[in-house]
């Protein structure tokens, strides 16, 4: 799998490391169609940490630098990009999908009217991302 980022990302050695452990981890290393593009941004709409959209072949991960109006640390955003890698892990192995309606459908349900915090897709990743960061991160590497 390629992966490209994109936008002002602080110690881009250590993220590009980061994001080849995490999709070993997560076993998607080796879904050669597949790409995902990763954008660090300011702002995120709703004050979100984070989005993973995904069509067809390419997922598009967004990471805020900002939330609840102050900045993000970079191990902050870091454990965000776990959770949202977590989703396109969801999205190329056919977990999380769009019906014909754009409700998302978990695992070939119907998944629509769920709170955010009851979706079962966003529990998995909240469960996963602490996990996924701790045995990804190289933190061997020196950041800023």
């Amino acid at each position: 799998m390629e992966y490209f980022v994109i936008g002002k990302c602080k110690n881009l050695e250590v993220v590009e490391q980061y994001i080849a452990n995490c999709m070993k981890h997560l076993n998607i290393h080796r879904l050669r169609s597949k790409s995902v593009v990763i954008k660090f941004k300011n702002n995120l709409h709703d004050d979100a940490q984070g989005y993973c959209f995904a069509f067809d072949d390419v997922a598009e991960v967004t990471i805020g630098k900002k939330w609840s109006g102050r900045n993000m640390t970079f191990l902050e955003q870091m454990q965000t990009l776990a959770h949202e890698l977590v989703h396109v892990k969801q999205y190329f192995r056919k977990e999380l999908t769009y019906a014909n309606t754009g409700e998302f459908c978990w695992k070939k349900r119907n998944a629509g009217g769920y709170k955010y915090e009851n979706q079962p897709w966003e529990k998995e990743a909240f469960r996963l991302e602490k996990e996924l960061f701790l045995e990804c991160f190289p933190f061997h590497m020196s950041i800023n």
